[in-house]
């Protein structure tokens, strides 16, 4: 952690050559990031932006895991309203950032630019903290060449758009920015890339008595400058002002979180629709993503359990399938909360995976007691159990062998653990428990084969 002297330094001590507004051969590379945490986020309840909380993290943690995420190294947070209790925030996480005071906070956002500009000395990346945007967004943004590209939105899907900084755009150039704009093309994002040249933008602003970041923005532009426009055409982002914008975030978030590529088709269109509601509780109550591993576990231990008393009760066996289908739809929650909460971890996936193994063989032999331990039914279950413990052993070993992914199927109808499952709770609620382990065991081994056809015609050509 680095603590940078404030604003008040002078114009002189800016790099002479940058001096200019106009376009200037940029420097290239990965910039810095100059974060702006510096306000007093009086709509927030008193809690200082930086510190306040979307879907269990730090708004700073967000905008600084979003940075890491698209390689960008270096990480400025300018600071001015809390900074005490910012500061050791930062120090209690190990947070690797820069801290820059700036005690002219108050008299603008554009104040913050300068500040952390000027502490940057290099091209740089500004970002809001209460700004929640999407990984893509950022690289986007690094792909621009201009000495002053802006991020905007042509399709804004969760902004306030009364709120929010509209663009008037020719080409993909900015030719007016301002809240007030009643023709306009896009609205700003809360992201920009510049060069030390708009630092010096920024210093003539202030000294002129123009002290928002719009208003620099405004500064270029009428000394002859450009502005590229990078459209980030509707990808995700949200500016978090008000307890409802964190409630709204939180609610996105996890509705992202709970989209998967590679989910089966009753994890895509029936448990996420629930899963994600109940990650959301969770994260507000503050609970881990391993509790939530642990409490899906219990949960499908509990359903094998109410399944084997089937054997004797009807009705145990249909509660036993009712309890499987919420197990498998709680399944899901870790991984949701983990992603949300920026937790997501190797350890994580290790628990969750090797206790899946285990609730999957509780499972089937449970069904296995309600249905009777006759011939057919070890035959059955010795089948299903072999093919749901193969079924995640392909991909495992494709990965550890290649070192490379899984390759994607096809179709999205594979027979994976979530249909596995609802599979087990349907033969169960219909009474008809050795069907659904012959039922179980058909689908497991022909997934098997697939993954196995799917791996072979994949692996690398040197293999």
């Amino acid at each position: 952690m680095t603590t940078v002297e404030n604003i008040s330094q002078p114009e002189s001590q800016l790099p002479q050559e940058e001096i200019g507004c106009g376009p200037s051969e940029p420097l290239l590379g990965v910039p810095v990031a100059v974060i702006l945490a510096a306000g007093s986020s009086s709509r927030l309840g008193g809690v200082p932006k930086p510190l306040a909380r979307v879907a269990g993290v730090t708004l700073l943690e967000r905008a600084v895991s979003t940075f890491r995420s698209s390689g960008v190294q270096r990480i400025i947070v300018v600071v001015g309203h809390a900074r005490a209790s910012v500061r050791e925030f930062v120090a209690r996480r190990g947070l690797d950032v820069e801290l820059v005071e700036n005690d002219d906070f108050g008299l603008g956002n554009g104040s913050s630019v300068l500040a952390g500009g000027r502490a940057a000395a290099s091209r740089f990346l500004v970002a809001m903290v209460d700004h929640v945007v999407d990984r893509e967004a950022v690289t986007r943004l690094l792909a621009s060449r201009a000495a002053f590209a802006l991020a905007v939105d042509s399709k804004p899907r969760h902004c306030d758009i009364g709120e929010a900084t509209k663009v008037r755009l020719e080409g993909d150039r900015v030719v007016a920015v301002t809240r007030e704009l009643d023709d306009y093309d896009a609205v700003e994002a809360g992201l920009a890339l510049c060069d030390l040249a708009v630092v010096a933008a920024a210093e003539r602003s202030l000294l002129a008595g123009e002290t928002t970041w719009n208003a620099v923005k405004r500064c270029w532009l009428a000394e002859g400058g450009e502005i590229e426009a990078v459209d980030l055409e509707g990808l995700f982002w949200i500016d978090v002002d008000t307890p409802g914008d964190v409630r709204r975030a939180e609610r996105l978030i996890l509705a992202s979180a709970a989209r998967k590529p590679w989910d089966g088709p009753v994890a895509r269109l029936l448990n996420r629709r629930l899963s994600w509601r109940l990650s959301l509780l969770l994260l507000r109550a503050g609970a881990s993503p391993n509790a939530a591993t642990l409490f899906a576990f219990l949960l499908a231990l509990l359903a094998a359990g109410t399944l084997a008393a089937g054997h004797e009760w009807s009705a145990a066996l249909v509660a036993g399938g009712v309890l499987t289908q919420i197990a498998s739809v709680a399944d899901g929650v870790d991984g949701e909360t983990a992603r949300a909460s920026l937790r997501a971890s190797p350890s994580g996936a290790f628990l969750d995976s090797v206790l899946d193994r285990i609730a999957d063989a509780a499972l089937l032999a449970g069904l296995a007691l309600a249905a009777g331990l006759d011939t057919a039914t070890w035959a059955a279950l010795a089948a299903a159990l072999f093919g749901s413990l193969q079924v995640p052993y392909v991909r495992a070993s494709y990965e550890a062998s290649f070192g490379q992914p899984f390759p994607p199927s096809t179709y999205r109808l594979g027979a994976g653990r979530d249909v596995r499952l609802l599979v087990v709770a349907v033969s169960a609620v219909a009474l008809q428990p050795l069907g659904g382990l012959v039922a179980v065991a058909l689908l497991a081994n022909l997934e098997v084969a697939h993954r196995v056809a799917r791996a072979w015609r994949a692996r690398p050509w040197y293999a």
